[in-house]
């Protein structure tokens, strides 16, 4: 089924996230407006030792928040069609250093830094926001303790 609505991308790279428990997304819908996670995209940089990338571990967790966090960086989400020429309404901050609390944990994996990480979301399992709420991408600290270099993408849809 292909998107209805306004489609955005919010993205960063080559951004330094550290070994503290953070979320890489904190996402926030203006009131009066619904979006819909179509995907995201998380990219760390492996340590290099020896020539040899190190399988280094962590996990990320999806949820919803009771309260927004601090620290974040504001990321301005631009328009996947040129032609769209509204600005999005849903505000995204990147890596928040101190997390908002957990309401409830919708989705959770431990990963390999080496492999990058990406859930594109069927229709029925597209997670959908409407305005008040706020969902996280929480990445809990790496197993080697290092700071990595990231890059991150979203597709959403204002609806």
């Amino acid at each position: 089924m292909a998107a209805g609505g306004l489609v955005y991308t919010a993205s960063f790279q080559n951004v330094t996230v550290t070994a503290a428990a953070q979320n890489i997304w904190e996402i926030i819908p203006a009131s009066g407006t619904s979006i819909l996670i179509h995907s995201i995209r998380f990219t760390p940089t492996p340590s290099i030792v020896s020539g040899v990338a190190q399988d280094i571990r962590y996990q990320l967790t999806v949820n919803t928040l009771s309260s927004t966090g601090t620290g974040g960086t504001a990321v301005t989400p631009t328009a996947l069609n040129a032609r769209n020429t509204v600005a999005a309404l849903t505000t995204f901050n990147r890596t928040v250093t101190t997390p908002g609390a957990v309401s409830k944990q919708l989705d959770g994996e431990i990963l390999s830094i080496i492999v990058p990480f990406e859930r594109i979301y069927t229709p029925d399992q597209r997670i959908p926001l409407t305005g008040g709420q706020r969902l996280a991408f929480n990445l809990t600290a790496w197993s080697d303790a290092a700071s990595h270099i990231c890059g991150s993408e979203i597709y959403f849809e204002e609806i």
